[in-house]
């Protein structure tokens, strides 16, 4: 099944060590990879309907040099749409003068069967519909009750799909919303003497030698990346709300 990778954290870094655990997960869905990135406010988007196991020197290229607080990555196994770059996530749409991006992992194709009132898929998956209708509802909804909306309208995607996992930013939060599989981690310093392993790279580091003192992330995957104490399974119809680096809340 596709897997989705998302890091918030406090200051900009880069996701060269999650890179190589997470080049794996393309193997075994094959059909597309895709990383979205902010800086100074503006989206990027990386990605390709290819396998990111065996494009991971050009990916790498492309985002490993590159510093984020927001990172989203996704590869895909096709369900729904022709393999091509349209369909590929990650997908972006503007909201409320942001750019928000979003990924997905799971079945909702019913919910095509809910007309959207103005904004028009670039793809044909049901995942890209799912994220503009989703901001067709929301567009009218208070910033402070943004949270509890999303997750009522999430709850009813999920119900009338078979499995409705994502994640979505607008560069400064991430949601993460959770159906059968997603889990989450707080990496918090002090790293000093914390040594951490990536189960299919066969690779480990003490995060001393790859974190600032002062870094704080919230991880979300669809499995535990690492063999890091701390991984956390949301619930089915979960939602977590990461920001700076902290989980600000998990609404269930």
């Amino acid at each position: 099944m596709c897997q989705l990778l998302g890091v918030c954290a406090n200051r900009e870094v880069n996701i060269n060590f999650s890179f190589r655990e997470w080049k794996h997960k393309g193997n075994d869905n094959p059909h597309g990879y895709g990383f979205a990135w902010y800086r100074s406010g503006n989206l990027f988007i990386h990605k390709d309907a290819a396998s990111l196991y065996h494009q991971q020197a050009t990916a790498q290229s492309a985002i490993c040099s590159v510093r984020s607080r927001i990172w989203i990555g996704h590869v895909r196994f096709a369900t729904v749409g022709v393999q091509d770059g349209s369909n590929t996530h990650p997908f972006r749409a503007e909201f409320r003068h942001k750019q928000l991006a979003f990924a997905h992992n799971g079945d909702v194709r019913r919910i095509k069967q809910r007309p959207l009132r103005w904004r028009k898929p670039a793809g044909e998956t049901d995942s890209e519909y799912a994220f503009l209708w989703l901001l067709e509802q929301l567009e009218e909804t208070p910033d402070e009750g943004f949270a509890e909306r999303l997750k009522a309208l999430a709850d009813e995607v999920r119900g009338i799909g078979s499995r409705f996992n994502f994640l979505m930013s607008d560069g400064e939060t991430l949601w993460a919303y959770a159906d059968h599989s997603l889990h989450y981690l707080e990496r918090t310093p002090p790293y000093q003497g914390v040594v951490v392993s990536l189960p299919q790279e066969g690779y480990a580091v003490e995060l001393a030698r790859i974190k600032a003192p002062e870094e704080r992330a919230v991880l979300v995957a669809t499995e535990p990346l690492t063999d890091e104490v701390g991984w956390v399974r949301l619930q089915p119809g979960e939602l977590l709300v990461a920001r700076e680096g902290r989980v600000e809340c998990r609404l269930n």
